[in-house]
């Protein structure tokens, strides 16, 4: 029996942090290129990021369940409210148990909206809520939950 101190359980741990972590910037980067530059590829790149099964919140922007839901509104909602956008996120808190993890992450996305055309840029401010899983040997996001804070 292996003990989750022993060396190859110390090592999937960190292996699976940094997968995790990198899964999170490829989403901020394909969530600014859905608004950016909308296109199938773009929101395809984005969706398969996430489990089939997968769950958002995304407050005011709308609810999604399902990779095919999260497809659409990366592909037609989202970019619909802007017409530019930049994510940033940090301060990840993560723990991982085997095949599953969770973890939470603040952020800052600046964002101009489509209409009206001189609209001026927002910035939102909060945390992301998020799980996921290990999916045919790659980790993916079950669940995100967005929670909005005032400035």
């Amino acid at each position: 029996m292996t003990s989750s101190n022993d060396l190859p359980s110390r090592i999937d741990r960190l292996e699976s942090l940094e997968a995790i972590r990198t899964l999170k910037a490829q989403y901020a980067v394909f969530a600014d290129r859905c608004l950016v530059a909308p296109s199938v590829e773009h929101a395809r790149a984005l969706a398969d990021l996430f489990t089939d099964d997968a769950t958002t919140d995304y407050g005011f922007f709308g609810t999604f369940s399902g990779k095919e839901a999260l497809f659409h509104a990366f592909a037609e909602v989202l970019p619909a409210s802007a017409r530019w956008a930049a994510h940033h996120v940090m301060n990840p808190i993560l723990s991982v148990d085997g095949d599953t993890a969770e973890g939470t992450w603040a952020f800052v996305a600046h964002s101009v909206p489509r209409e009206p055309k001189d609209a001026a840029r927002l910035t939102y401010f909060g945390s992301y809520e998020e799980k996921y899983r290990r999916v045919g040997g790659a980790w993916k996001i079950a669940s995100i939950v967005v929670h909005f804070s005032s400035p």
